[in-house]
């Protein structure tokens, strides 16, 4: 990721209006995933749904060192942390961002498991080979797919393993989305197709790819839509209406576009 998009990507998150979407999504700014288990979920509740499913697709063990590599304000950090009893680093390039996460740390006294660092993921602040495990959480896109995985690849362990929750193109996504995405939302989005070769490329033995789509993409954006309806009154303190119709409109777009995958993978263990 370039100083200049980071830079682009730091403001973002950094908007004052992006409260809104931490309040519909309880500080779990991702996707979520509905079935026949939690069909009436909101939007909040949906994203737990994918982040326990997230931390059960872990192998990180109990005091070994965890990297959450685009972690938002930390809820996830702090869901496996606690869940697994590790340590996290969360690393964010929002201030905003890293400072919430601070506070939600301490709020909920797991300040000395979870720390965050605000900093660009593909330059990590640490050495080679020091965590145990960690994933980007619908982060990947952001940074630059190739980048990403060879960064991780430097920072963990030999056997450790990497999981990746990725917004994907499929064959109905348009060029027109995918300018869009680039230009507009500084994101680069890929088939699924092209995860082995890069997994392989970056020194990864890839264990498995599970398509989510189907339990994701149709729900989010009606979901959202009805939590901002809900949370309006407390929205419109920091947002006006139209550019809640134009984050509205985004999320259609991308969720006509995009389809969803979790991945997960190891690092190769050379001889």
């Amino acid at each position: 990721m370039s100083s200049l998009k980071s830079e682009k990507v730091a403001e973002m998150y950094d908007a004052t209006g992006e409260i809104g979407l931490y309040l519909i999504s309880d500080n779990q700014l991702h996707f979520g995933y509905w079935d026949e288990n939690n069909r009436d979920a909101n939007v909040g509740e949906g994203a737990e749904r994918l982040t326990q499913m997230m931390i059960d697709k872990s192998e990180i063990l109990q005091g070994e060192r965890f990297c959450d590599l685009g972690c938002g304000v930390g809820v996830p950090a702090m869901r496996i942390a606690k869940a697994k009893g590790c340590f996290v680093d969360g690393i964010t390039i929002s201030k905003y961002q890293c400072n919430k996460g601070k506070d939600l740390a301490e709020e909920a006294g797991m300040s000395d498991q979870v720390r965050f660092i605000q900093g660009n993921a593909l330059e990590i602040p640490c050495d080679d080979a020091i965590y145990d495990g960690g994933w980007f959480f619908e982060s990947i896109f952001y940074m630059g797919h190739s980048e990403a995985l060879r960064e991780a690849y430097r920072i963990l362990k030999p056997g450790a393993t990497l999981l990746i929750a990725d917004l994907i193109t499929r064959p109905n996504t348009t060029e027109e989305f995918k300018k869009f995405a680039k230009e507009e939302l500084d994101s680069d989005h890929i088939p699924k197709e092209d995860y082995p070769g890069l997994l392989d490329e970056a020194g990864f033995d890839l264990i498995e790819i599970d398509d989510i789509t189907e339990f994701v993409m149709p729900f989010m954006f009606s979901r959202l839509k009805a939590g901002f309806k809900q949370h309006e009154a407390e929205v419109l303190q920091y947002v006006k209406s139209e550019e809640i119709n134009g984050w509205l409109q985004v999320f259609e777009n991308v969720c006509d576009n995009l389809g969803y995958i979790l991945v997960k993978a190891k690092k190769r263990v050379r001889s």
